[in-house]
């Protein structure tokens, strides 16, 4: 079995950033990712001999795409791409470090040893069930926005972006210059409401003005190009003819309901921390506000609550990648010191810029969190509506189960609910619908999220065969 210094989960900017310091300082490091190349969502890189013309050239990008191109570049780099971890386990000594069991494209599991573990997994999109979302051509952002920049690939023509989150803007530019047509981009608060939450935070958020001066670009583009920006505008529900695919949105407008064509539906309420591995290690987590989901607990060099387990990025609260790369660095000069490779005052001089920026990017972090804050505009499903996608259960199943599980005492969490009805037993292993069951079980409860357990993690972390599993043990 190969042993390294430290293993990094996550390939994208937090990841890179912590393998830049650990490589510079001498560790045997790899970096494991599910895609085959680095850069993680923000930098998707194009399929191998597959080229983009302009690929990310923006400024936004400038100093992610150096820091990709400089680790990529290096030859003591251990790039694992195409392997799903399916679970990490702690030597029980405490002298080995931890296991981490891979699945990879061509099927089978193998097994990777390391001294310390760095979890920067990232985040992903936050699903929400409302009437229609099941429809082909119903997408979340994120999704779409894999293809534009990977492969300049428009999965519709007539697209309508839906939600609360200021990406939408990002995206519908990027939409814009794929040569796709963006029907609209529909804001369910508004615009009052997103400016009142922005000036609470936007005397701290101004030191750092390149973000919000890209906002007003973006704005500017989809301006020049008539898209309709609308603002309090929610998205009730998707309509469309079965598997011919979406066909139109439905939104509460000021005169009633409206509807307007699409061949193509992306939802963006926010974003949830990728802390599978992390909890199933056994590490602390906590509710992550406002959208949700839950985020690694760290010290101030990113340090877990388990021994030998670091984490950066999105697995400790959505940021952006700026945050994930100045945490990433962090981490990465903490796994030296720890490793005795560095100086405790060598390392606490080396972490003082990356906690500076860090700090300096909370401003328009909280005013970014507040602006798109999703929870009071979250669409409401019917009872038909399905809340678990991979089990098919629709909300009114949900409902009774914890309506059930009510009658029988208060204190109850996600996994009661899963064994009443199947919800979060699917090959998502719960990331789609965790955060609503726990949303509903909350207001059963008259409790706050953060109060409600979720699913309980178990091993593997992703799907795989069973005939991998079988092979292994063969």
């Amino acid at each position: 079995m190969t042993v390294f210094d430290i293993a990094i989960v996550g390939g994208g900017p937090a990841g890179l950033a912590a393998a830049e310091r650990t490589l510079a300082a001498g560790l045997s490091t790899c970096v494991i990712d599910e895609q085959q190349r680095p850069g993680g969502q923000i930098l998707r890189q194009p399929p191998a001999g597959f080229s983009v013309p302009g690929w990310l050239s923006g400024a936004p990008y400038r100093k992610g795409r150096a820091l990709l191109d400089k680790v990529s570049d290096d030859a003591k780099l251990n790039w694992l791409g195409g392997h799903s971890v399916l679970g990490i386990t702690p030597d029980p000594a405490g002298e080995a470090g931890f296991t981490l069991a891979l699945s990879g494209t061509m099927g089978g599991v193998s097994e990777v040893q390391a001294k310390r573990v760095l979890v920067a997994g990232g985040c992903y999109d936050m699903p929400v069930a409302l009437p229609g979302w099941t429809l082909p051509g119903v997408m979340s952002a994120g999704a779409v926005q894999t293809m534009v920049k990977a492969q300049q690939v428009l999965p519709g023509q007539r697209v309508v972006l839906f939600g609360t989150h200021p990406l939408m803007i990002v995206l519908a530019q990027q939409i814009i210059e794929a040569g796709g047509q963006v029907e609209a981009v529909c804001f369910a608060q508004s615009f009052a409401q997103m400016a009142k939450a922005a000036l609470a935070h936007l005397p701290r958020a101004i030191t750092m003005p390149a973000p919000l001066i890209a906002a007003a670009g973006g704005m500017a583009v989809l301006r020049r190009a008539g898209v309709q920006v609308r603002y309090g505008a929610p998205v009730l529900r998707s309509e469309g003819e079965g598997l011919g695919g979406v066909e139109q949105v439905v939104i509460a407008g000021p005169k009633g309901e409206e509807a307007i064509a699409c061949d193509l539906a992306a939802m963006c309420y926010g974003f949830l921390p990728q802390a599978d591995l992390v909890r199933q290690v056994g590490a602390g987590v906590r509710w992550s506000n406002p959208a949700g989901g839950w985020e690694a607990v760290h010290d101030d060099a990113m340090r877990s609550t388990v021994p030998g387990l670091y984490v950066a990025g999105e697995t400790t609260g959505v940021a952006g990648s700026d945050a994930a790369m100045a945490e990433g660095a962090i981490a990465g000069l903490a796994i030296a010191q720890d490793a005795g490779v560095l100086t405790a005052r060598d390392a606490s001089a080396a972490m003082r810029g990356p906690r500076s920026a860090r700090k300096a990017m909370q401003g328009f972090i909280d005013l970014l969190r507040a602006v798109g804050d999703p929870r009071p505009w979250l669409p409401a499903a019917s009872a038909e509506t399905l809340l678990c996608r991979c089990e098919d259960i629709p909300a009114g199943a949900v409902d009774k189960a914890i309506a059930d599980a009510l009658a029988v005492g208060p204190s109850f969490g996600a996994s009661a609910i899963k064994l009443r009805c199947r919800a979060g037993m699917g090959l998502c292993q719960g990331r789609s619908c965790e955060h609503a069951v726990i949303r509903r079980i909350a207001a059963a409860r008259s409790c706050a999220e953060e109060e409600v357990d979720g699913f309980r993690p178990r091993f593997p972390a992703r799907s795989l065969a069973i005939a991998d599993l079988l092979d292994d043990a063969g």
